[in-house]
């Protein structure tokens, strides 16, 4: 019984990969529109049942394929808990912190950039589009909180700005719609992560 365990769940996890890549195809080539739950489970090769199944509908499908692009693999391991993440939280200086955080930022937004491509210029498009929008606004501001909380426990935050505002501010500038116009116009990923540790020395770290 153990070994069918162990298969069956080989099996699971080769389905969802087979899925989110059809899914991931697919949105990059036309869009959120354009994508069916029907071409992708075709795709895939599995039943648009299944698709549904796992994963509740094409914004669930969405939220995956982004999840999995900005992590870099399916493993069950929070952005929280990845190492750059932690080398945030690990800094013992201001600067140090915004070396960290500006890395962490590049690194996200390098790996999700082709779904944020195509997911944020079709903003307010579709109803299930803007609510997985709100959705990773939501977690950009549960990470953005978290950093600037500690920050702000050290007494690393410019005298005179708040928690609140720094928060605001900071979420401002690690938004995929800011890096996104960056990008279009022709900025590297070594360009945006100076720009943002610059920031953030200059407005919000002291």
């Amino acid at each position: 019984m153990p070994y069918d365990n162990r298969t069956r769940a080989a099996a699971a996890r080769a389905t969802r990969a087979a899925v989110l890549a059809a899914a991931r195809e697919s949105f990059l080539a036309n869009g959120y529109a354009g994508t069916t739950i029907r071409a992708v489970a075709g795709a895939a090769g599995v039943s648009q049942e299944t698709v549904y199944k796992r994963f509740g509908g094409k914004a669930g499908l969405l939220k995956d394929v982004y999840d999995v692009a900005m992590a870099g693999d399916d493993e069950p391991v929070p952005i929280a808990g990845r190492p750059q993440s932690l080398a945030v939280h690990r800094a013992v200086t201001p600067r140090e912190t915004t070396r960290a955080y500006a890395a962490l930022a590049r690194w996200l937004m390098e790996r999700a950039g082709a779904v944020l491509r195509v997911v944020v210029p079709a903003r307010g498009s579709d109803p299930e589009l803007d609510a997985f929008v709100r959705t990773i606004d939501g977690e950009r501001l549960i990470g953005t909180r978290m950093a600037v909380t500690a920050w702000d426990e050290h007494g690393w935050l410019r005298p005179g700005l708040g928690r609140d505002r720094a928060i605001d501010t900071v979420w401002t500038l690690n938004s995929p719609a800011v890096w996104l116009l960056l990008d279009e116009r022709g900025w590297t990923g070594e360009d945006y992560e100076r720009w943002l540790r610059e920031t953030l020395d200059a407005t919000v770290l002291s």
